[in-house]
């Protein structure tokens, strides 16, 4: 396995604490996250959340780096992801991200890897 930096010790694989996080209407989910993830040297895996979604950006699925986004109400069907604390040369940061999965008022799904605003229509834990 090979890293871009060296891992900051952290408590992967020893102390697994669950929380709860809930995330106001008009607040981006992304930015609670990563906020609440940069409060001690520890890793944070997203396992589920519920609520809806009133814009995101997605990675378009291809090899240009373009993203997506979509406006309205979403119910969120799945989210996952985890950011590791990592340091190179010194700096400390994050690295990992979150994927989505979104359901549209009539019935269609969207999803993909998370690249910008995940704004929250409704109170999403």
């Amino acid at each position: 396995m090979t890293f871009a930096g060296d891992l900051v010790p952290c408590s992967v694989g020893t102390n697994f604490t669950p929380h709860v996080i809930t995330v106001a209407a008009g607040e981006d989910v992304t930015m609670k996250i990563i906020s609440f993830s940069q409060q001690g040297p520890r890793a944070i895996c997203i396992l589920s959340a519920n609520g809806a979604i009133s814009n995101v950006t997605l990675r378009q699925p291809d090899s240009s780096g373009g993203t997506l986004t979509y406006e309205g109400r979403f119910e969120i069907l799945s989210l996952s992801g985890s950011f590791m604390p990592t340091e190179s040369g010194g700096t400390r940061s994050r690295s990992g991200g979150m994927s989505v999965s979104l359901a549209s008022p009539d019935g269609r799904v969207v999803g993909g890897g998370v690249a910008g605003l995940l704004v929250a229509a409704s109170p999403v834990q």
